[in-house]
């Protein structure tokens, strides 16, 4: 459906400020509480309807900025002059450290290195089939509980850290799954908003109040993922076991010491697969409230001839499939805020940055930016289908970020995706019955609110390779 009749998603409430560009105490009452709450509701309306505004907060310079360009140019073109924020790195690096996401300098680009082989186009094509496998077997899981409403979040979340095991790490079992998603929930419920100590700029050697069981969740998953390295380090290489070497092999190689092995292993298994599960979440979401929209995408899966296609392929041979799932992308963006903090003096759009100014793009608002998507909140894939895909702006869709920085795993998770959809709406469909609909929540990612619960049913697909009547 398109226009008026598209599906229009429930968003969090918006603050109300009495000014722009300089809070008020009564305007930081409003924020502080909305951040507490769920971080979405700290914008209000008119945050969608600028490019370039800078403003004051607890007396820091920032810049909000949704200009396509102005990104461009902060990202791209002058990413040296751009550090890691500090809030984003108090959220992030006390559990992962000197991962890729979050180092810096030397021991970023040692990383980098380090990790860039596993995800070449070759490499990642080459984890298609794995990932279709896992698949497959979740269909079969599925349909043995046909007809039952099940958690789809939880079963998301079960099912990409399973694709991940099987690709990154050749099916290791030696990561106990349950309690690694339990311990990362756990994680992301502490700490998954920012300390009000650290917006306020409070050294880090303050205690966080209510952080503190933090430490024992982080130490509890850095022992896990420690315990995989040591049990890939006592087998034999890859090729006597007949395998291709996979990440944990490249990553045991690549001469980083043992604290770096963990930072990177735990950055890989708690983003990698805590980012598609919720997309994939939001996506299914979506379908089972947009009849017309899942009506044609059953019909492309139906009728392309996956059987014999490259799962790899899949994206190229299912366009409609690929732009539900941007468009899901769009809506629900995997990093809902990317943050820099200038190093030097610059222009930016015209506008001069002082050194030590925060720069922040919010994904949230610059994907409903309303000059660049009309009737932004509802959910139409015809915006990446096709002809309509080119009038995009560059820059204006970045649920993977972009730069240097830009994620590395972007055409794995593309592929992922395609392939669960693919695999699982062969023949399953997901129906909603939840009491009310899911809420967007930032806790690191966007997360719905509740467990999106749903009734899986076999579908009636005729004979394979045929369209559905």
């Amino acid at each position: 459906m398109t226009g008026s009749d598209a599906f229009q998603p429930p968003m969090p409430p918006y603050a109300r400020y009495s000014q722009v560009g300089r809070l008020t105490p009564a305007d930081y009452w409003t924020y502080f509480r909305a951040m507490s709450r769920n971080p979405l509701e700290i914008w209000s309306e008119h945050h969608f309807e600028f490019l370039v505004a800078p403003f004051r907060f607890l007396g820091r310079d920032s810049v909000l900025i949704n200009d396509p360009e102005a990104i461009h140019h902060c990202f791209v073109t002058n990413a040296r002059n751009y550090r890691m924020n500090p809030v984003r790195q108090a959220v992030l690096k006390p559990f992962l450290r000197d991962g890729l996401l979050t180092a810096e300098g030397e021991v970023w680009k040692k990383a980098r290195h380090a990790v860039a082989p596993v995800f070449t186009p070759r490499h990642v094509s080459a984890f298609a089939p794995k990932i279709r496998t896992v698949c497959d077997e979740a269909s079969e899981a599925f349909l043995a509980v046909e007809g039952r409403e099940i958690s789809l979040s939880d079963a998301m979340v079960d099912l990409t850290l399973d694709v991940l095991i099987e690709t990154l790490f050749s099916g290791d079992e030696a990561l106990d799954k349950t309690l690694f998603s339990d311990r990362i929930c756990r994680l992301i419920e502490i700490t998954g908003i920012p300390h009000v100590f650290d917006l306020l700029g409070l050294p880090g050697w303050i205690p966080r109040v209510g952080h503190g069981a933090s430490r024992r969740v982080i130490a509890d998953l850095r022992r896990q993922v420690a315990d995989v390295a040591a049990a890939r380090r006592a087998r034999p290489d890859a090729q006597s076991e007949g395998r291709t070497p996979d990440f944990l092999d490249l990553l045991l190689g690549a001469g980083l010491d043992e604290t770096a092995i963990v930072d990177n292993l735990l950055t890989f298994l708690a983003a990698g697969h805590e980012t598609t599960a919720r997309s994939l979440t939001w996506t299914l979401y979506l379908l089972s409230q947009a009849p017309d929209v899942l009506a044609r995408l059953e019909a492309e899966i139906d009728a392309a001839p996956l059987d014999d296609t490259d799962p790899a392929a899949w994206m190229d041979a299912l366009p409609w499939t690929t732009a539900v799932i941007k468009e899901s992308l769009r809506l629900y963006p995997s990093a809902p805020m990317l943050t820099r903090t200038s190093i030097a003096a610059d222009t930016v759009a015209g506008l001069q940055v002082a050194p030590d100014t925060d720069i922040l793009v919010s994904t949230w608002l610059l994907h409903r930016q309303r000059d660049f998507w009309p009737q932004a909140d509802t959910f139409q894939p015809e915006r990446f289908f096709g002809a309509a895909a080119a009038n995009i702006p560059r820059h204006a869709w970045l649920p993977f970020g972009l730069g240097p920085r830009v994620c590395i795993g972007a055409r794995f998770a593309m592929m992922e995706m395609v392939i669960v959809l693919a695999s699982l709406l062969r023949k399953l469909r997901f129906d909603f019955t939840g009491t009310r609909h899911p809420v967007p929540v930032m806790r690191i990612t966007l997360q719905p609110d509740i467990e999106v619960p749903m009734r899986v049913t076999r579908r009636d697909t005729g004979t394979p390779g045929q369209a559905a009547p």
